[in-house]
């Protein structure tokens, strides 16, 4: 009898395994098939029936669909970092903010700076091989990677920052504050300074000191004091109170993270931020991350959105996707393909998020 029981249980764990084997096997890896591909979204819908990081990109691109075509109209928080501007990637962010693809930006100052640099009629080049960084050095020119500057303009540049910061009243400014007015002084139609400027699409910079913004913030401070005048302030704490708020008005939200650091972090601190200030915000529902970091180290650029979910970042049925790979690559593909397949839908409703932001009484949006 006991033996019987044993047979019995041993049939019932092979059925078991069985179907869960068969549960597991429910889908083939379908090879890439060019012939039938006919345009940039065929190409990612493909790839979400591969491995590796090809599929990663295609789960990035079905995200990126479903947060588009949202019926609650989510908001999107892109965090920016890495050198994505001088790298060629600036209208392709210039035209996520003129198409409502993001309605609010998280930045490095760099990302900005480079920017404002072009805008006032610089270029970035592509780098020579086999020259010196000693010779480039002696002939101010600035290199990233395989690209070139010119250190005699971006002087100029951080003068242009110092005197507008000059142009402003004394007083405390957030870096979305002083940012939209800085792209109101623009003229460059292809500038994301400009454009947030012209659809109210907040731009946040909270590490702006760590940049050429600020040095020339500094440099404008450094000369009003010198001269005993009261230079404005940037003032960072105002930044996190307004980003409550803006998150605060859009029940749905997403987070889109181009690299990781202070951006992504900045976008993933305000829901536990707000739970503090007893301030009511839903965890993100949406998630991408395009990063060339990963989980093991234990640094945020890497750290996966499960994890997130441990803090509320993200509620426990969001939907998310992580690409492990150079966002130059990713992002001009991922944005065709959306380009390509939304384009009649786009751009989405505006949201009129910085309302009451330029207040000088700050206090009545909370």
């Amino acid at each position: 009898m006991t033996i019987q029981n044993r047979d019995d249980d041993q049939l019932n764990h092979e059925v078991s395994d069985n179907e869960k084997k068969s549960e597991l096997f429910n889908t083939d890896v379908k090879h890439f098939d060019y012939s039938s591909i006919t345009n940039i979204s065929d190409v990612l819908n493909s790839m979400q029936q591969t491995g590796f990081q090809s599929r990663n990109l295609g789960l990035c691109y079905s995200v990126m669909n479903s947060i588009i075509n949202d019926s609650d109209r989510p908001l999107v928080l892109l965090g920016l970092a890495g050198a994505m501007i001088p790298a060629g990637m600036k209208k392709i962010i210039r035209d996520m903010i003129k198409f409502r693809i993001i309605d609010v930006l998280v930045t490095t100052g760099a990302n900005m700076y480079h920017d404002l640099y072009e805008s006032l009629g610089n270029s970035h080049y592509l780098a020579q091989s086999n020259v010196d960084d000693n010779e480039l050095r002696r002939l101010n020119i600035n290199r990233m990677l395989d690209v070139y500057a010119d250190d005699d303009e971006f002087i100029n540049t951080d003068l242009f920052i110092q005197k507008f910061a000059d142009s402003l009243s004394p007083g405390n400014y957030s870096t979305r504050e002083f940012l939209f007015l800085l792209g109101g002084e623009l003229s460059d139609n292809s500038s994301i300074l400009q454009t947030a400027w012209e659809e109210e699409c907040p731009i946040f910079c909270p590490s702006i000191a760590d940049s050429s913004l600020g040095i020339g913030l500094a440099m404008h401070k450094f000369h009003k004091e010198k001269m005993n005048k009261s230079p404005l302030m940037i003032d960072v704490l105002k930044d996190n109170i307004e980003s409550v708020h803006v998150r605060r008005q859009i029940k749905k939200g997403a987070g889109i993270y181009i690299g990781g650091g202070v951006p992504k972090n900045y976008i993933q601190q305000i829901t536990p931020m707000s739970e503090v200030m007893g301030v009511k915000v839903e965890s993100l529902s949406y998630g991408i991350q395009i990063t060339t970091d990963d989980p093991k180290w234990g640094g945020l650029s890497g750290c996966t959105f499960q994890e997130s979910q441990s803090w509320g970042k993200y509620d426990s049925q969001a939907n998310f996707a992580t690409l492990y790979i150079d966002a130059t690559i990713a992002l001009p593909l991922l944005f065709s393909a959306i380009m390509e397949y939304n384009g009649k839908s786009l751009p989405r409703s505006k949201l009129n998020l910085i309302s009451g932001l330029n207040d000088d009484d700050f206090s009545n949006v909370m």
